[in-house]
């Protein structure tokens, strides 16, 4: 999902924010700002933030509830640092979705098992 100026400018503030409370020496301010100005994407924005402490009252990326994938006859790839929803409804005809986890950013929920899911330590 494309990031849009308040996203960035949310990341910012965390950024700012973590800096001034002591989380990021000046040099890591610098270089998650650099990159929270040029990101493209929602994920790239989520990848600055996921080892600060969230700050009460905002969340700077959030996953969406639902995320509907429905293609007929191509096909369709989520990767590269996307922010997993945190429920995914996929219809595909005569193609294939490729969910590829590696890079991605899993926020707001600890699953143990397929059945047991809760909120994130």
């Amino acid at each position: 999902m494309r990031a849009s100026h308040a996203d960035r400018d949310g990341v910012v503030d965390v950024l700012r924010v973590a800096a001034g409370d002591g989380g990021l020496t000046l040099e890591e301010l610098e270089e998650r700002l650099e990159a929270a100005l040029s990101a493209r994407r929602v994920g790239e924005l989520a990848v600055l933030t996921a080892d600060l402490p969230e700050v009460v009252g905002e969340a700077p990326v959030e996953a969406q509830d639902v995320v509907r994938i429905e293609q007929e006859g191509f096909s369709t790839r989520r990767g590269d640092g996307w922010v997993v929803p945190r429920r995914l409804e996929i219809r595909s005809a005569w193609g294939e979705v490729r969910l590829d986890f590696t890079d991605a950013v899993i926020t707001g929920t600890r699953c143990t098992s397929t059945s047991t899911c809760g909120p994130a330590p």
